[in-house]
C-alpha cells in the first residue's frame, strides 16, 4: 500500500473528535467543539474541531490541518512519522518499503548516537583531549552540562574514529552517509572531525540526527564544521538545544533564539533554559513553525554587530509570517551572546532583568536599525521598513505596527496602511463579495475556497485564463496551494506532498471552516469574469511592450506586420 492511499485510510479510521480529546478538553458549540489550543497559551478558547469536515482550527495561533497534521504537531513529529504510527496504532497494513525505510533511519539514529557516546568518552579519557577540556572550561561549560549535552571531543590524529568503526563495513557506509568519514583513494578512511570540540544535535524525541564541530586551532578553517543533511538531519527542521529546552519554553511562555551552539550553552550554563540556537544555518520558515508550537513569545538574541542586526530583521520578518511580533535583545558593537552572557557577573533573576533592560519591541528596533537612514533617504528607507513588516497577516500586531511606524517616523496612520496588502476578514462575507482588480491576494483566496468546495470546476476556470493569473502570485501561499491542488485533481491521485505541507494544511482548515457560499454559481461567473478580464489585460499589456520594443529599434515595416497580426488575430477570436 503506498502512503497515499495509506493516508485516506488513516482518516477514515479515526474521528478526529477522538484522537484530539485525548489532550485537549473539548466542548460542542454548535456543530463543531471548541476548546484551548494545545500549541499555544490563551485565556479564551479558540481551538475549533469539526467532526463533519474532519480538521482542526485554532484561531488564534492560525494552526489547522487533519487528525494526522494534529498528531504530528502534538507529538513533534514529522507527517510521515505520525501518519506511519497512527497507521500502526490502527493495525493498517503498511508499504514494505516504508517500514524498511523507518528501519534505516532508526539504524542511523542509533549509529548517531553510537559516535556522540564515543567522542564523549575521548574528551575525558584521550591523551590529547586535556586541550578541550581547558577549552571548555574557559568559555565557562561545566562538567554537568557537557554530560548534559554529550560534548565530545575528536582528537588531532586522522583515524581515531576510522579506526573504531573498523571491525565493521556497514559502519563505515553510515559514518560515510552521515558526513563523519570519507572515503579516500588508497580505500581507507579519513575522520572529518580532526581537533574539534563535538556537539551532538538531537531531534525535538531526543535522537541524534547529527553533529557540530567547532575546531580548537586558529588558523583552521572552517571554524564550526557541520555534517551535512541525511535521511535524519534536516537543518531546516532542526534546532539545537531544543530537545532539552522545550519544557521549559512551554513553562516559562518564552523563549530566546540564538545563532551559536556556546551562545546557547552560556545562557544554559546561567540558569536561562528557555533558549535555542540553530545549526549553522540561517533561521527558515520550518524553524519558526516549530517555535511556534511552543511559544508565540519569543527574543531574538543575536550578534551586536551590523551583521547580527541584518539578521534580526530577516528573522523578525519570519516570525510576522507565523502571526508573532518578536522582540530583539540588542547587545553592545563586538559583543555576542556567548561572551556577553559570561562577562555578566549575576545570578540568574539579576541576569534576566538586565537582558529585559537591552529588549526592543521589532517595531522600535527596526527604526533604530534605520534611523540615520531615513533621515538621509526617507522613501528609500520607508520602503524597507514595509518590506520588514509586509508579512504580517494578524489584523491586532498589524495594527500595532502601523501605529508604531506612524509614531517613530511621523507619518499619518492612513498612509502607512495603504501601502500594506488589504487584509479584510473577506470569509466573513465570502458570499456577498465583488471581485476588484486592485485586490489579486484576496481574489485568491476566494478562488481557493471556492475550489476546496467545488473543484468539479476547475477545468472551467483553467479555461477562463486560472493559471494565467497565477504567474503574477507565485509567491502567494495560496497560489503555490492551487497549483498543488490542481495537479493532484489532474492526476486522480492523493498527493502526499501537498498534505503534508503544514502551511497547506493550515489554509485548506481556514478555507473549509469559511462560511459557505450562498450562491455558489453567481461566484463561480464573477470568478469567471475576473480571469477572462485579467487575461486581456496581460494580453494587451505584453501587446504594448512588444509594440514599445520594436519603436525603440525603429522597425517601422515589422510594427505594422504586428499590428496587423494582432488585428488578424481579435477579427478570428470574434468570429
Amino acid at each position: 500500500m503506498s502512503l497515499e492511499t495509506l493516508l485516506d485510510q488513516v482518516r477514515e479510521v479515526y474521528d478526529i473528535v477522538e484522537v484530539v480529546s485525548n489532550y485537549v478538553t473539548l466542548k460542542k458549540v454548535g456543530r463543531n467543539y471548541l476548546g484551548f489550543c494545545p500549541f499555544h497559551s490563551e485565556k479564551r478558547p479558540s481551538f475549533t474541531v469539526s467532526p463533519e469536515k474532519q480538521i482542526f482550527k485554532c484561531f488564534g495561533c492560525n494552526a489547522g490541518g487533519d487528525v494526522v497534521t494534529f498528531y504530528m504537531k502534538i507529538k513533534g513529529i514529522t507527517f510521515r512519522e505520525a501518519l506511519l504510527e497512527l497507521a500502526e496504532k490502527a493495525g493498517l497494513s503498511i508499504e514494505k518499503q516504508s517500514i524498511g525505510e523507518r528501519k534505516e533511519k532508526n539504524e542511523l539514529v542509533e549509529f548517531n548516537y553510537k559516535i556522540a557516546k564515543f567522542y564523549h568518552q575521548l574528551l575525558f579519557i584521550h591523551s590529547s583531549s586535556e586541550i578541550a577540556r581547558y577549552y571548555l572550561k574557559e568559555r565557562g561549560v561545566s562538567e554537568e552540562t557537557i554530560r548534559n549535552f554529550l560534548i565530545g571531543f575528536a582528537p588531532f590524529e586522522g583515524r581515531i574514529l576510522a579506526s573504531y568503526l573498523r571491525s565493521s563495513e556497514a559502519d563505515f557506509k553510515k559514518a560515510e552517509e552521515v558526513g563523519l568519514v570519507k572515503k579516500i583513494e588508497d580505500g581507507s578512511y579519513l575522520d572529518l572531525f580532526r581537533g574539534r570540540i563535538v556537539f551532538p544535535i538531537f531531534n525535538v524525541k531526543g535522537e541524534c540526527v547529527g553533529f557540530g564541530g567547532r575546531t580548537l586551532e586558529k588558523e583552521v578553517e572552517p571554524k564550526y564544521l557541520n555534517t551535512p543533511e541525511s535521511k535524519v538531519y534536516r537543518k531546516s527542521e532542526i534546532l539545537y538545544g531544543l530537545y532539552q529546552a522545550k519544557e521549559f519554553l512551554k513553562k516559562e511562555n518564552e523563549g530566546f533564539v540564538v545563532e551559536g551552539y556556546f551562545d546557547f550553552l552560556s545562557l544554559w550554563e546561567k540558569g536561562i533554559r528557555n533558549v535555542v540556537a540553530s545549526c549553522g544555518t540561517a533561521l527558515t520558515e520550518k524553524h519558526i513553525k516549530i517555535l511556534k508550537s511552543l511559544t508565540n513569545n519569543w527574543n531574538i538574541f543575536y550578534d551586536g554587530d551590523v551583521a547580527g542586526r541584518k539578521a534580526a530583521l530577516r528573522t523578525i520578518s519570519l516570525f510576522l509570517k507565523e502571526s508573532i511580533l518578536p522582540k530583539v535583545v540588542t547587545l553592545p558593537e563586538g559583543e555576542d551572546p556567548d561572551s556577553w552572557v559570561r562577562n555578566q557577573n549575576l545570578d540568574v533573576y539579576s541576569l534576566k532583568e538586565r537582558i529585559n533592560s537591552l529588549t526592543l519591541e521589532a517595531t522600535f528596533f527596526v527604526f533604530e536599525f534605520f534611523k540615520k537612514d531615513f533621515l538621509k533617504n526617507p522613501s528609500q528607507v520607508f520602503k524597507e521598513f514595509i518590506e520588514i513588516f509586509k508579512p504580517v497577516t494578524h489584523p491586532i500586531i498589524k495594527n500595532k505596527i502601523i501605529k508604531d511606524l506612524s509614531f517613530y517616523l511621523e507619518i499619518p496612520e492612513n498612509e502607512i496602511r495603504k501601502l500594506f496588502s488589504t487584509q479584510e476578514n473577506w470569509l466573513s462575507k465570502a458570499e456577498t463579495f465583488t471581485l476588484s482588480e486592485e485586490r489579486g491576494e484576496n481574489v485568491l483566496k476566494i478562488i481557493s475556497q471556492f475550489l476546496v468546495n467545488f473543484p468539479e470546476y476547475f477545468s472551467e476556470l483553467i479555461s477562463s485564463g486560472l493559471l494565467t493569473f497565477l504567474e503574477d502570485f507565485l509567491d502567494s501561499i495560496y497560489a503555490q496551494f492551487l497549483i498543488q491542488f490542481y495537479e493532484e485533481y489532474k492526476s486522480k491521485k492523493r498527493n502526499l506532498e501537498l498534505w503534508e505541507n503544514i502551511q497547506f494544511q493550515e489554509v485548506i482548515s481556514e478555507l473549509l471552516l469559511a462560511p459557505p457560499f450562498e450562491k455558489p454559481e453567481e461566484v463561480l461567473s464573477q470568478i469567471k469574469e475576473y480571469l477572462i478580464k485579467q487575461t486581456k489585460k496581460k494580453e494587451i499589456k505584453k501587446i504594448a511592450e512588444n509594440l514599445r520594443l520594436l519603436e525603440i529599434k525603429g522597425k517601422k515595416e515589422e510594427i505594422e506586420k504586428y499590428l496587423w497580426f494582432v488585428k488578424s488575430s481579435l477579427n478570428y477570436n470574434n468570429c
